[in-house]
């Protein structure tokens, strides 16, 4: 046996014994409440060890916590930066964070977190990437933040510093949190006015850039001015927002001669509502428009999805979802019609494989889940892919094309997607989620450049908690 596949066997042992570990230290203790314990598997009670809480110290009180999860992933015919290298690779994630939080009286508090990031097995070295490794960052500060609200007992609120932003479906706003280093880091500042009709949040910052080799103290040569509203009172959740992004480098080429920054705003709502108890649906709707180098920008992206829960036990799921980005037909005539995936998530909305951005896309999608427990969740996702236009890329989930063929003539035909999934929160400390997904190429990826086989992932993740 290889190495490398005597090392994913040991992982799949470790995952085994700490789930059964788990179990064991599930049993109610004074420290959990009764309706969260999971069920006892064995006849011993072992406390969770728990990092200091609630200390005080001067005016206020100090939480320490901190997270490890570990993840094995084996792909076939894929990696993170292509797809078609027909070979397989194994990876062993790790992902540690250490965060202290010091809560102050009237609403205050501060926040640190460092985070390292490694992983082992690959192919894949860390020089393979010059800068920024999504897999690899060693120590560096996460997130470092102070946040007041309802400012001296008014309805502002302040948050200034190093953070992660997330709303809604986190398809505007993602943190990216799959990845092992994570895709999105902020240096922000947020003003939250909550009023009764609407809480407002104004947001300005610049994304940082993970430096695998140096503290992440660099940004990306653009800036982010965004408006967020949730509204309040209404039949569903209704939140509508703008988002502003300006490019600092005037480098960038467009389809006109010539070169330029960019400008892109982008406009929208998000709906998410429950109907007669058993009925869930939702949407995203976001148009956009501005300039890229000597571009103008015309683009549109929607997301709409329905199902429905069984009230019956398992609480059996039964969904279907559509999902749109417009692409750019004519690469020649001045406008860029490709949707931006802005600064979203793409781990979750577009395959767990993670083979696309929401950019010149169609997506169909077919869910169904069992919840044989309260901790416990099977569910079975299916993806059918197709390009919006032909004549545009097909663009992976970096935002990068993958391939593309200018002449339309390989299709649009993109391929379809299975993924198998099962979660089992074995308590409040500990996290195990596995899956299979397989995806079948279509006529695309047969006519153009490049393998035209399947692709395969398998992962096995444990995430502990302190």
């Amino acid at each position: 046996m290889r190495r490398r596949d005597m090392l994913g066997c040991w992982w799949a042992g470790v995952c085994a014994a700490l789930a059964s570990a788990a179990g064991r230290a599930a049993e109610p203790t004074a420290a959990l409440p009764v309706a969260e314990a999971v069920p006892p598997s064995s006849a011993t009670s072992q406390p969770w060890p728990a990092l200091p809480k609630d200390i005080p110290l001067g005016p206020g009180r100090l939480d320490i916590g901190a997270e490890l999860r570990l993840r094995y992933e084996y792909t076939a015919n894929h990696d993170v930066r292509r797809y078609g290298s027909a070979e397989g690779d194994h990876l062993l994630l790790s992902r540690t964070r250490l965060n202290l939080d010091y809560r102050l009286p009237e609403n205050a508090h501060a926040f640190v977190e460092v985070q390292d990031s490694r992983f082992a097995l690959s192919d894949l070295e860390q020089d393979d990437w010059a800068v920024s490794c999504p897999h690899f960052d060693q120590m560096d500060l996460k997130q470092a933040y102070l946040e007041w609200r309802y400012i001296l007992g008014t309805p502002l609120g302040l948050k200034v510093g190093r953070q992660s932003i997330s709303y809604g479906d986190n398809r505007v706003f993602g943190p990216g949190e799959w990845g092992n280093v994570g895709r999105y880091w902020w240096d922000a500042a947020k003003l939250t006015l909550n009023l009764d009709p609407v809480e407002i949040d104004l947001l300005h910052g610049q994304r940082v850039i993970s430096d695998q080799r140096a503290s992440n103290n660099d940004h990306y040569p653009y800036r982010m001015t965004a408006l967020y509203a949730r509204w309040k009172h209404l039949p569903a959740k209704v939140d509508t927002f703008y988002v502003n992004r300006y490019a600092t480098d005037d480098d960038l080429k467009g389809e006109d001669p010539g070169r330029g920054g960019e400008n892109r705003h982008t406009g929208g709502v998000v709906v998410d509502g429950v109907w007669c108890k058993h009925w869930d649906y939702g949407g995203t709707l976001a148009g956009q428009c501005g300039t890229y180098a000597r571009d103008d920008i015309r683009t549109y992206g929607l997301s709409l999805r329905g199902g429905y829960t069984f009230g019956t036990p398992w609480s059996p799921r039964l969904g279907a979802q559509f999902t749109y980005g417009s692409g750019d037909s004519d690469p020649t005539d001045g406008t860029r019609a490709t949707f931006d995936n802005i600064f979203g998530a793409v781990d979750t909305p577009y395959g767990r494989m993670r083979f696309l951005a929401w950019m010149n896309m169609e997506q169909y999608q077919l869910n169904a889940s069992v919840k044989p427990t309260k901790a416990t969740k099977f569910s079975l996702d299916y993806h059918l892919f197709r390009l919006a236009e032909a004549e545009d890329a097909w663009y992976w989930s970096s935002g990068s094309a993958a391939r593309r063929d200018r002449s339309g003539a390989a299709g649009r035909e993109l391929g379809q997607e299975i993924d198998l999934l099962f979660q089992w929160r074995i308590s409040e400390h500990v996290d195990w989620f596995c899956g299979y997904c397989h995806f079948f190429a279509g006529d695309f990826i047969g006519q153009t450049a490049g393998d035209d086989g399947g692709a395969d992932w398998l992962f096995n993740q444990v995430t502990l908690s302190f």
